[in-house]
């Protein structure tokens, strides 16, 4: 059974090197440069790792795409994907791969919230893992339900290979793309402890705050799609509050012998409309989906 270890790499000169030493124990190693402007892929060649080196920055999801081909045309069985900046430990390989050897899994993901490794993320992180967590989760299908979807450390058999490379995805949300794709294809996903160091240089190549935002605009735009009742029934909820707090405010005066706030209570006529369509609009667009579907 031949294994690919697969390392999206960006800059990681520093630490590019010992990643690839400690996974080739593991099975063979190829390191995608995606346009680095440092030593990257001369370092990995010569740490013992097939380079295949993009000219320009396309991003995680093109490092990944270019790997998962590769894979797929030299026949591999299993692929496992690890960061490149040392965060990960390769060593905790063979955990991913068991259920999949064991044929208990199609895609197993590594998950720093099963053991206790959360204590050492940063405060900032936990929060935004957990709201990119709740979206995607809301994104699967029923009885599904992932603690770490943004985790970079995974492993797949040869058929889930095959399926992730329809993916169309780009920069950090490919995480969730894959797993969007292989729940609603029926794919055993299950997910393993981990433990995870933030000690690392290059721990920041992007700013974290808008890499959330970016992947959070993504799965928005999912939950839209595969489920457009729940986001615009949730915005049009929203927007009926809304109005309730302007109509209590216009009326209050009123209550107490005086006139009436008239602009509050426009504004809450305005969010009652706003309210109304969004619900028609989320509504028609689950009747169009599921005509879609059918």
């Amino acid at each position: 059974m031949r294994t690919l270890i697969i390392i999206p790499a960006y800059n990681e000169e520093l630490t590019i090197g010992s990643v690839v030493a400690l996974a080739r124990k593991h099975g063979d190693v190829l390191v995608v440069d995606d346009g680095s402007k440092d030593r990257t892929s001369e370092i990995a060649r010569e740490s013992g790792a097939v380079v295949i080196r993009h000219e320009v920055n396309g991003g995680k999801g093109k490092a990944l795409g270019t790997g998962f081909e590769y894979a797929f045309s030299n026949g591999y069985d299993f692929v496992v994907t690890i960061d490149a900046d040392g965060q990960h430990n390769p060593d905790e390989i063979p955990v991913l791969l068991e259920p999949l050897l064991k044929g208990e899994a199609d895609l197993v993901i590594g998950s720093r919230f099963l053991n206790g490794a959360k204590k050492n993320i940063p405060l900032y992180r936990r929060l935004g893992l957990w709201v990119l967590n709740v979206t995607t989760n809301m994104n699967l299908g029923d009885g599904l339900k992932i603690t770490d979807s943004q985790s970079g450390f995974r492993a797949m058999n040869r058929k889930v290979l095959g399926e992730i490379l329809q993916i169309n995805s780009e920069g950090y949300k490919v995480e969730s793309d894959m797993l969007v794709h292989l729940s609603e294809r029926g794919f055993r996903i299950r997910e393993v402890p981990i433990n995870v160091r933030y000690d690392v240089p290059n721990k920041h190549k992007k700013n974290p705050v808008r890499h959330g935002f970016e992947v959070l605009a993504g799965l928005i735009g999912l939950i839209e799609y595969k489920r457009p009742l729940l986001l615009f029934g949730v915005s049009s909820l929203v927007s009926f509050i809304i109005a309730a707090g302007l109509a209590y405010w216009g009326l209050s005066p009123y209550y107490r012998g005086e006139g009436v706030y008239l602009t509050q209570l426009i504004g809450a006529g305005i969010f009652v409309i706003i309210g109304i369509q969004l619900f028609v609009a989320g509504l028609t667009l689950n009747v169009l989906r599921k005509l879609v579907r059918e």
